[in-house]
């Protein structure tokens, strides 16, 4: 015989407080609230590298670094918020799908 516990699965790091807060947490606001940090982060990351890049005095070789690593973290940035969106549009269109039946 299995005993049936209350105890929920699958809860990752998150303890059991938490684990129950994200757990209600609707899908299309997680999905919209990761696209606007995603964007956010990407416009820091820009201006951020900018005034670094001409305003703080760094030998070459680190101003090279700094400008490698920007255009590494935007592509990075940008392809998680193009797959970000299109899983936004796929729930979407799964929501539409639902409502329409």
């Amino acid at each position: 015989m299995v005993e049936q516990t209350d105890k929920p699965k699958h809860n990752y790091i998150f303890g059991d407080f938490l684990g129950k807060a994200m757990s209600k947490v609707d899908l299309r606001t997680q999905l919209e609230a990761s696209m606007m940090s995603m964007a956010l982060i990407l416009v820091g990351l820009v201006v951020s590298s900018v005034y670094i890049f001409f305003f703080i005095d760094f030998p070459l070789w680190y101003r090279i670094v700094l400008v490698i690593n920007m255009l590494a973290g935007l592509v990075f940035l940008w392809s998680n918020l193009v797959t970000q969106y299109q899983q936004y549009q796929n729930y979407m269109e799964v929501l539409d799908f639902k409502n329409a039946a």
